[in-house]
């Protein structure tokens, strides 16, 4: 049964649209509970608040939310308010200084009153455990998934199980997480072999330039990493 109310039920179309590049009509229609003719209305009323939605008529058609002149609003669900508590929580004491609480703090003064009410409860009553911290580089993670996703070779400075800072040149990156940790697993062209590296390790980190991607020596990364070839915490 669908919401009678249009401006509840717009908001939630627009929850959806967010959620997903493309709907068929159908599938969208019947998550909302209503008919299609009603949707095409509650398109039409998105429409006239300035959001462009794409819509593809006929067999295969489907409604996505273009890129437009506006950003729209984030529309968040019980689940989704859960899951960013929890990655912000995860995060305190990882990422740069107090990036994870003030963007906690921020996400509680915009919620709906419902909804901060509960993210204020989850925040103010769970807590995460954990080893020393380690915090890594907002920036330096970036630039190792950014040069995972364009193909890129990466020069950086890191500090080894030994405590040398050497100079080191990857390629073929692939940035995981595990226990709280970041790490890239990439190939060392000085070495001539795969390497994981710890990313709290690495400094003074830049892209070069693209790069033909190394057939890797695994069929599965997390299988992978348990092994001792690529055992978590190899920094030599």
């Amino acid at each position: 049964m669908g919401d009678d109310d249009p401006t509840k039920r717009t908001l939630r179309l627009l929850a959806l649209l967010q959620a997903r590049r493309t709907w068929l009509p159908a599938e969208l229609a019947d998550r909302l509970g209503v008919s299609t003719r009603t949707l095409r209305r509650d398109i039409s009323r998105l429409e006239d608040l300035d959001f462009r939605v794409e819509r593809k008529p006929g067999p295969g058609g489907y409604y996505a939310l273009a890129a437009g002149s506006r950003l729209p609003p984030l529309v968040f669900d019980d689940d989704e308010v859960l899951a960013l508590i929890v990655g912000l929580r995860m995060a305190e004491g990882r990422v740069a200084e107090d990036a994870a609480p003030r963007a906690l703090a921020k996400l509680l003064q915009v919620l709906p009153r419902r909804l901060s009410e509960l993210a204020h409860d989850l925040a103010e009553n769970t807590q995460t455990v954990r080893r020393p911290r380690t915090v890594v580089d907002g920036r330096a993670l970036d630039k190792f998934a950014r040069a995972g996703a364009a193909s890129r070779s990466v020069e950086f400075t890191y500090r080894d199980q030994r405590g040398r800072t050497l100079p080191r040149r990857v390629d073929s990156v692939q940035c995981v997480q595990s226990n709280g940790r970041w790490y890239a697993v990439a190939y060392d062209l000085d070495r001539e072999a795969w390497r994981v590296f710890l990313l709290d390790g690495a400094t003074d980190v830049h892209l070069g330039p693209i790069v033909a991607r190394r057939q890797t020596p695994f069929a599965d990364l997390s299988t992978w990493l348990t092994t001792d070839f690529g055992r978590l915490g190899d920094r030599s």
